[in-house]
């Protein structure tokens, strides 16, 4: 069952990159270059899964209300079987997104390729196959189906994915100078810090719900294991969330010199 699942979804997400493509390519072709197709595509398969992934973990949460410990959901380890292929996925489409976005690669072998996308991905490739390595194992074999309840919040980390894979779009259409590019940036920090910083003091205040006990004494009362992979997954967050604000001060900065340019012209 676990091997036809993988199956599924790699064929799942790898075909629906593939059909979007080629959809953008026979209505688009004149006004999207071969690089905006490419990154358009990716990030709407990402944006694909993750919205797979949250109405999965919001079904999980509601199944599992009673009792948040033992309730189980037949969806918790058939979505992480599933969705696990989408990381292999994804870094085989990112790497052809970079690979027409950069007008260097096709000069470059293949050796020097790889080379190439790896050093300017590692905290992305760290991330696709940390999450995994971490996620997959303590869902499928180290949780004792114990738990359906948290890892369904979990899924729901997913839902930040379409704010980021949309202010990634707008980049490359040239609109960074656009409204909407800035309030999606807005919401993708605001998104993203809720769903995925705020989402683990959440999840150790409802079990210390659960078990009557106070919130600072939960990571003493769960496994350790469970502390170390939130504690991994949590410290990978906030590095990307560092980029993403400094990557907001830099749009606001911008703005800020530009406005400050045109008044000087003003003035003279």
């Amino acid at each position: 069952m676990g091997l036809e699942l993988l199956f599924s979804g790699l064929i799942f997400f790898t075909g629906s990159n593939i059909l979007m493509r080629r959809i953008l390519n026979r209505l688009f072709s004149k006004s999207l270059s071969s690089a905006d197709q490419y990154l358009i595509t990716e990030k709407c398969i990402s944006s694909l899964q993750a919205i797979l992934s949250t109405v999965a973990g919001i079904i999980i949460i509601e199944a599992c209300q009673n009792d948040i410990m033992y309730d189980i959901h037949w969806l918790t380890n058939t979505y992480a079987w599933f969705g696990l292929p989408y990381f292999v996925y994804d870094i085989w489409a990112m790497y052809n997104t970079y690979y027409y976005l950069n007008n260097s690669m096709p000069m470059l072998t293949r050796c020097e390729r790889l080379k190439h996308f790896t050093y300017s991905n590692i905290p992305m490739l760290f991330h696709h196959l940390c999450l995994p390595c971490v996620f997959f194992p303590m869902i499928l074999y180290f949780r004792e189906n114990k738990g359906d309840y948290f890892v369904g919040v979990l899924y729901t980390c997913e839902s930040a994915i379409p704010f980021i894979s949309i202010r990634f779009i707008l980049a490359q259409l040239k609109m960074k100078d656009s409204i909407i590019y800035i309030v999606s940036g807005l919401m993708m920090i605001f998104v993203f810090f809720i769903v995925r910083i705020c989402i683990f003091p959440f999840l150790y205040w409802k079990y210390g719900v659960y078990d009557s006990i106070p919130f600072l004494h939960v990571p003493f009362r769960i496994p350790i294991k469970c502390n170390m992979g939130c504690l991994v997954i949590l410290l990978v967050q906030f590095y990307f969330l560092y980029l993403m604000v400094r990557g907001a001060f830099r749009v606001f900065y911008k703005i800020y010199q530009k406005r400050g340019n045109s008044s000087l012209i003003k003035n003279n």
